[in-house]
């Protein structure tokens, strides 16, 4: 009775720990539920809108398929796309579904299975949209065509999320195009669409904050009407980012200001020609998407700018930590057992896996000197977590250091990536890029050789000499033809 009664207690204590640390976990993502929609009937609206994203030619960009995910959601997405421990459960549970559903008729709906099948389908410009991944099988799908795509996802240009996050990696002129996020099993639903252009360079430009100062700073960008084509150019800011650092140090906030076209008109307002900007969403100045002679006016008066603005902040650890679980059972004789130990955050019979932390993308690189590089930070876009950039030569690279230890070679742009405009044999280093709460994301070893212009100089010569060789024979070869 001792034995048995000591296994209720223990039993109770491991259900209480379990229970507690689940509702901290769920209250924490009903939270980042509330705060996304706010975020986006604060920015969007009810009407949803094709999203433009601006890249850097050779960053990582991520770009994610839905806009906002409820726990609920969430459970059923890593039910459909993400393998878990508790899939067993889920499908006795559809079972007595299926058995409610026929024998006692109840009022109770099937779970419809092909909800949460989405893939990415791509267009570049001027063309139609193909499929750009394929991650649910069909029936008529042989098992080679499987293994074949199995085998060549590493060497895909992108890869996807636990969430259907389409990651695109060292994107350059031939990523632009229009994105979008698809379910055409049965329901033909977009769950988002982008438009991402891809250039050379930003025109970042960084200004200090102060501790807890929300008003606008004054900067020199100017807002406007274009009558003659029913278009206004305005300065918008973004929202702060999480704080960089969790914990009593001193880390960074950042928001972005900069130019934005729209339109002053409904659409049948609105001319011909430019009643395709009323389908996307925050369209800036210097896009592609702004007619020529209007991005060279934007440029004139100093509206291609993008000022990233930085204040320190302070921010506590208030997530809750993983419990380690271990599996007890009592003998005959009075001793306790141990059957299993499971670490923290792993799973166990009938619990959902929990949400997969980013992959952390380790590169070893080697680059020439003067050569401009991209350090991207994978994070998940719908975490709510800063992240922070640590050198193994200096230390940690911040807003406020990170001009004085590089020059000015290099800046964050408004995505916290790490930009170099030119690489130096000084920066050969290795970098690490961490989350608020030091979980590491990113590692890039960049190894520098210095480039040799007297050989770059002769490679051009010989092809210019080739070139003009070829122009000789073909013009001998012609004069002949025509005689």
């Amino acid at each position: 009775m001792y034995l048995f009664g000591s296994s209720v207690v223990q039993t109770l204590l491991l259900y209480t720990l379990l229970t507690e640390s689940k509702n901290v976990e769920l209250s924490e993502e009903f939270e980042t539920y509330r705060e996304c929609l706010e975020k986006v009937e604060r920015e969007i609206g009810e009407e949803q809108r094709i999203k433009v994203v601006h890249a850097i030619r050779g960053a990582d960009v991520i770009l994610p398929c839905f806009t906002c995910v409820s726990p609920e959601d969430g459970i059923e997405i890593d039910s459909t796309y993400k393998p878990s421990a508790g899939s067993v459960g889920r499908t006795m549970n559809y079972v007595v579904d299926f058995f409610k559903e026929k024998f006692l008729r109840s009022s109770f709906s099937m779970p419809d299975e092909d909800r949460w099948k989405f893939d990415w389908e791509f267009a570049m410009m001027g063309r139609m949209y193909v499929p750009l991944s394929s991650m649910h099988f069909d029936a008529s799908e042989s098992i080679s065509d499987r293994i074949r795509r199995f085998t060549s996802k590493d060497e895909a240009e992108f890869k996807l999320g636990d969430r259907y996050e389409l990651v695109l990696k060292n994107v350059d002129a031939n990523s632009t195009g229009h994105y979008r996020c698809m379910n055409r099993h049965g329901r033909n639903i977009i769950s988002n669409m982008y438009f991402l252009e891809v250039s050379n360079t930003k025109k970042i430009v960084p200004i200090n904050g102060s501790l807890g100062v929300d008003t606008l700073p004054t900067v020199p960008l100017k807002s406007g009407k274009v009558s003659s084509v029913h278009l206004k150019y305005i300065t918008k800011a973004s929202d702060w980012s999480k704080c960089s650092y969790c914990s009593s140090d001193r880390g960074e906030q950042t928001r972005h200001l900069r130019c934005y076209i729209e339109p002053m008109v409904k659409v049948p307002s609105q001319i011909p020609n430019l009643r395709y900007m009323n389908l996307y969403n925050k369209i800036p100045c210097t896009s592609t998407l702004v007619p020529l002679d209007l991005r060279k006016k934007m440029k004139a008066i100093g509206n291609d700018q993008i000022f990233l603005e930085t204040r320190p902040c302070f921010e506590e650890c208030t997530g809750a930590e993983a419990i380690n679980r271990i599996v007890n059972s009592s003998q005959d004789l009075g001793d306790i057992r141990t059957l299993d130990y499971l670490p923290g955050g792993e799973f166990v019979f009938g619990n959902i896996l929990p949400r997969l932390l980013p992959p952390v993308v380790r590169r070893v690189q080697l680059v020439l000197s003067n050569d401009p590089q991209v350090l991207s930070c994978q994070k998940l876009i719908d975490l709510n977590a800063g992240v922070h950039w640590y050198s193994l030569k200096f230390g940690p690279i911040q807003h406020t250091n990170i001009h004085e230890l590089y020059q000015d070679r290099a800046y964050f742009d408004e995505d916290t990536n790490l930009v170099f405009r030119q690489f130096t044999m000084e920066d050969d280093d290795e970098y690490f890029c961490y989350s608020s709460n030091n979980i590491l994301i990113g590692t890039f070893h960049m190894r520098v050789v210095e480039s040799d212009q007297h050989h770059q100089v002769i490679e051009v010569v010989r092809i210019f000499v080739k070139f003009s060789a070829f122009i000789f024979i073909f013009a001998l070869v012609a004069s002949h033809l025509y005689r």
